[in-house]
């Protein structure tokens, strides 16, 4: 029934469905011929409405925004992108000094890593705060999706210079928590066209990397039958097709877990909760696994590191402190 995946072919049926009922309506003797044709065209129309709403559903927003980092250092700047409004705030220095740029997590805010940011502002570092689409200041997205974000992500590091200035020789770090973290690896990886700067290393705090995962736990929140999963995913395909022609034409979710997704191609620190009592070990154990031997890779478990809510922790930033002393273009 490939010809159901045409919205337009979905709404002749309920067309045809209403057109059928009204007549039955006229008939005073009801055929049994009727009868099979509205109860066919009925079962067919729900069949296929059902399992748009559940294709719908998994393209969920973030609730209510929360508020964004507040302070009289941070600047706010707002960059368009596709009519989505970004909202990205800043601390600059000297173009000579070093930049981080902080993505936070899904339902999360600027205010989310500002904390962690600090220490960066009283080290003089140049810092930006980017909210990604539905989130804090940024303009609300009817249909979230990573893919989407990813590329919101991108075009606005791409101007940067809208928002900051740097140096060409200034070192760039990317802190990404949760789904920051995701959206960091994808955007340091291979995976996309080279930036105009270079990126000198990569943060993940406690990093979703295997984004499979996190489809399948959405599909058991909705209480997806196992038999109609196959389905469901092949129409979540088509709509995502539809909002990025460039991905691959396959019902396999591998392409949106690393390592198909993108890994670091920098130096990259990872500092997992121990205990993460949302996204469990899967993605810290994958990034692990998956990681290649051209760049080191830094990880570590940490016992007292929650997934969220962390706004300091001192064996985080010792760590940190740490590895950043490895580069020598930072002069620590």
């Amino acid at each position: 029934m490939v010809f159901l995946g045409w919205k337009w072919l979905r709404a002749l049926l309920w067309l045809s469905l209403l057109i059928v009922s009204a007549s039955i309506l006229l008939v005073t003797e009801l055929s049994e011929f009727w009868f099979l044709s509205v109860l066919i065209l009925g079962a067919v129309c729900l069949y296929n409405s059902y399992l748009e709403f559940m294709v719908t559903s998994i393209f969920i927003s973030p609730l209510k925004p929360k508020d964004s980092a507040s302070g009289d250092h941070w600047i706010s700047h707002y960059g368009y992108h596709k009519n989505l409004k970004i909202h990205i705030q800043v601390y600059s220095t000297v173009p000579e000094q070093p930049l981080i740029i902080f993505v936070h997590g899904w339902r999360s805010t600027s205010a989310s890593v500002a904390d962690r940011a600090q220490s960066f502002v009283e080290k003089n570092w140049n810092v930006m705060l980017l909210e990604l689409p539905g989130h804090g200041q940024s303009s609300p997205i009817l249909r979230w999706n990573a893919i989407t974000v990813a590329e919101h992500v991108e075009y606005h590091l791409r101007n940067m210079s809208d928002y900051i200035a740097v140096s060409d020789e200034t070192p760039v770090f990317l802190y990404g928590h949760s789904m920051g973290g995701y959206l960091c690896s994808r955007i340091s990886s291979g995976q996309i066209r080279p930036l105009d700067f270079k990126i000198t290393g990569v943060i993940l705090e406690s990093p979703l990397m295997l984004y499979s995962h996190i489809l399948e736990e959405i599909c058991h929140h909705l209480r997806i039958p196992g038999f109609l999963r196959s389905v469901h995913l092949k129409r979540l395909y088509r709509d995502v097709k539809m909002m990025h022609p460039e991905i691959e034409s396959s019902d396999s979710l591998q392409q949106f877990d690393i390592p198909h997704w993108g890994l670091p191609n920098v130096p990259t620190l990872c500092l997992q909760s121990k205990n993460d009592n949302r996204l469990g070990r899967a993605h810290y154990d994958a990034l692990v696994l998956h990681w290649g031997t051209e760049q080191p890779l830094t990880h570590h478990l940490i016992e007292s590191l929650p997934h969220s809510g962390a706004r300091t922790n001192e064996v985080r930033e010792q760590l940190l402190t740490d590895w950043l002393g490895n580069f020598d273009s930072l002069l620590l």
